[in-house]
């Protein structure tokens, strides 16, 4: 059996969303989210990130700066003793035919093939519509956080065109909250 697998967005879910986060400095972390994902860690399970970076085909911020500012994440988790996570993706567009942006699954498809994850064996948290639909569609669980644009897709959620959406999906308040409700992993 695989190792269970905790997906996650970025932006809105694990920082506060500001619009395109081209500067390190201004990667500012929602309170609890990185203690959430060294608790996620400390309790046996994977963690992937999976972030669209459409800021990077808007020409608004470049390759590297994303990279810098996923440094700066990564660098802060290990300031508070998460030691790792498994792997980080992000999409250069969020167009429709990109098939790596949300709710499109190829950066999941390939953190499957590349690091040999198991999504039916977990779940994915975001804050947006597309985070949920690509959770379903890689066969996750799809998980809502009513940060960054959570609770305008809580609203969202709570329309007709998104009933069957929302009956699988889980909802907490933030990460944190959701992290404290996953059991160790045996």
């Amino acid at each position: 059996m695989s190792i269970p697998l905790i997906g996650l967005d970025r932006d809105g879910t694990i920082n506060i969303d500001k619009g395109y986060i081209k500067d390190p400095a201004d990667f500012e972390p929602i309170s609890g989210s990185l203690e959430a994902i060294k608790l996620i860690r400390e309790k046996g399970y994977d963690v992937v990130i999976l972030s669209n970076q459409a800021g990077i085909m808007k020409k608004i911020m470049t390759e590297i700066d994303v990279d810098r500012v996923n440094y700066r994440m990564l660098e802060m988790l290990g300031q508070i003793g998460c030691p790792n996570i498994n792997g980080l993706y992000y999409s250069m567009t969020n167009l429709k035919e990109d098939i790596y942006a949300k709710p499109n699954i190829g950066m999941f498809q390939r953190a499957e093939k590349e690091i040999g994850v198991d999504w039916k064996n977990s779940y994915f948290v975001g804050d947006k519509i597309s985070d949920l639909k690509a959770a379903v569609k890689a066969k996750s669980k799809p998980v809502l956080v009513k940060t960054g644009h959570g609770e305008e897709t809580f609203t969202r959620l709570n329309t007709f065109s998104q009933k069957d959406l929302k009956k699988i999906t889980l909802i907490y308040d933030n990460l944190l909250a959701f992290a404290e409700t996953l059991p160790v992993v045996e």
